[in-house]
């Protein structure tokens, strides 16, 4: 009972910050409570800056992983759509003859400082507990791709190359681990929202400034079918500021709706159908929008981003069906994994990122990590062939070419 509680107070916590930031809540004191907040981003600023900066003019080195890294992150606080653009990469890659593997921290489990393998890609080896929900969902998404979490992600990139085919690794979330070296890192940036208004930390979403977007390969907008050109392409001019590479223009498009008995229906299925749309995101406007665009009547129950869903809440959402005059109650993916439990007749939408613009830099860059999958591979086998050869015992005296 105490654990709920706690958790209770901290999403209270969480959501009164949230209004404070987005300007929800006003009278002097939220105006003073800004202020203060504003004044703390300067030493979270220094904070950053000195940690980042340890690693960047080598006084604290980088470890290097086990195997290739993607990293897929943001700058801001979550809802940039990291796990649909992890899954892309993973399918992308998995047609190109490479195995992928993808390391999340695993938010909001439990035992969040062991590393644990999720899934071999045949199959859960643990509940969603355990695993976190976005792990989870990936696993059960992707067939044939290994997925494990941790908080150190070195470490669980070594398991994974012990324990699976894994050529590659899709690390989610990862553009703040400075710890370690990456073959590439993708920053996504959510098209829909105002670049030039965000604040750092603890006065906006901000994890880091935008002028640090300069360590990425490779930024992709999100979201990018939802805003106006005009918008956009300012969006884009006030990124281009901070950043000189490739800008990709990305969507997430519903593809199906999957049943309570697995049915699988198209999209155009909702056209007219008054909806109810449960989550638990950090930005789901997304999710409700990509309901509304396939011709739904949307009325929304949010939930704080990666809550842990309880019998009681599933009572609910049966409820306000009910009270709201729904015909169906329609869930994320990320969601369904938490409520398969304990709520039936549930549907599940399903999404999957699409390209609009820079497919060729896109193309580019899986070649890249193709190779280099291509060249650990070869390398490995030469190393297991020296591990046959005579005299390439414990000693290795006699084995040329030893350090």
């Amino acid at each position: 009972m105490s654990r709920r509680l706690g958790h209770g107070a901290k999403r209270s916590r969480e959501q009164g910050w949230r209004d404070l930031v987005e300007g929800r809540t006003s009278g002097p004191g939220a105006a003073l409570a800004r202020a203060g907040l504003s004044a703390l981003s300067l030493p979270y600023r220094l904070g950053l800056e000195a940690n980042l900066a340890l690693y960047q003019w080598g006084l604290k080195a980088r470890t290097q992983p086990a195997l290739p890294v993607v990293s897929v992150g943001n700058l801001s606080l979550g809802g940039t759509g990291k796990s649909t653009a992890v899954a892309y990469l993973a399918r992308q890659l998995q047609a190109r003859g490479v195995t992928a593997a993808i390391v999340a921290r695993g938010y909001g489990r439990r035992a969040p400082g062991s590393v644990q393998l999720v899934s071999t890609g045949e199959g859960l080896l643990l509940e969603p507990a355990l695993a976190g929900d976005e792990p989870t969902m990936l696993a059960q998404m992707l067939p044939g791709v290994p997925v494990a979490v941790g908080k150190r992600r070195e470490r669980v990139i070594a398991l994974l190359a012990r324990a699976t085919p894994a050529q590659v690794v899709l690390l989610d979330d990862g553009f703040q681990y400075f710890r370690m070296e990456r073959l590439v890192d993708l920053v996504l940036v959510d098209a829909g929202r105002d670049c030039a208004r965000e604040r750092l930390f603890p006065a906006g979403y901000l994890r880091e400034p935008w002028a640090h977007l300069r360590r990425a390969h490779q930024v992709w907008f999100t979201h990018a079918d939802r805003v106006e050109p005009e918008t956009l392409a300012a969006r884009e001019q006030f990124v281009r500021r901070y950043y000189e590479g490739p800008v990709v223009l990305t969507r997430h498009r519903l593809t199906a709706l999957r049943g309570p008995q697995g049915q699988r229906c198209p999209p155009e299925q909702l056209a007219g159908e008054r909806v109810l749309a449960v989550s638990a995101l950090g930005n789901p406007a997304s999710f409700e929008d990509s309901l509304i665009q396939a011709g739904a009547e949307v009325t929304a129950l949010r939930y704080p981003d990666h809550h842990q869903y309880t019998r009681k809440d599933g009572q609910r959402m049966l409820r306000e069906k009910g009270r709201r005059g729904a015909e169906l109650v329609v869930v994320t993916e990320k969601d369904a994994v938490k409520l398969e439990s304990f709520t039936k007749g549930v549907w599940v939408a399903e999404c999957e990122l699409s390209i609009l613009r820079g497919e060729e830099e896109v193309e580019a860059m899986l070649a890249h990590v193709a190779s280099r999958a291509e060249e650990q591979r070869r390398s490995e086998m030469v190393g297991a062939r020296r591990q046959t050869e005579p005299g390439s015992g414990p000693a290795g005296d006699t084995a040329p070419g030893r350090d």
